[in-house]
């Protein structure tokens, strides 16, 4: 029996990192920087943040040093891609697509969008290709402005 994507986790993951300031957020790398704690001084890319999360925690997602795991194991390619495919039932162009640097983006390097925007961009985009995006989804969405900071930067939430 073939499964398809699991829609709803991607969903959380999308609201995951909607709440993770946009400075805490770097596409590439899985973590560019560790802070003395996860809400003071850490970077890292979506992947890396949610490896860090409860929810993906408890699914056997870990970052152990500079790789991605689940369940202890590594993935064999060293792509974070392979694993967070496995994670959210994705073929694997898509979850490369989703978990990668921004030059696999749709809107690229030259959008003007943080790392943060164009990752959130990407999911939302994702989801609308597969019908996922229904009323209830589209009212949780981020409303601030696309660009790095919100005008207000007191309005960022922490994790």
């Amino acid at each position: 029996m073939e499964t398809g994507p699991d829609f709803e986790l991607l969903k959380d993951a999308y609201a995951i990192i909607d709440g993770i300031p946009e400075t805490a957020i770097a596409l590439g790398q899985l973590q560019t920087a560790r802070g003395a704690s996860l809400e003071h001084g850490t970077i890292c890319s979506p992947a890396g943040w949610l490896a860090q999360h409860p929810k993906f925690t408890a699914l056997g997602l870990s970052l152990e040093g500079e790789q991605l795991v689940l369940q202890g194991e590594p993935t064999e390619t060293g792509s974070p891609a392979h694993i967070l495919a496995r994670v959210f039932a994705l073929e694997e162009p898509d979850a490369e697509r989703l978990f990668s640097d921004r030059n696999t983006y749709t809107l690229g390097d030259d959008s003007g969008l943080s790392d943060k925007r164009l990752w959130l961009h990407e999911v939302r985009e994702f989801l609308k290709e597969h019908g996922q995006i229904d009323e209830d989804f589209e009212e949780r969405l981020e409303t601030r402005g696309p660009f790095a900071e919100p005008m207000n930067s007191s309005e960022i939430r922490a994790i």
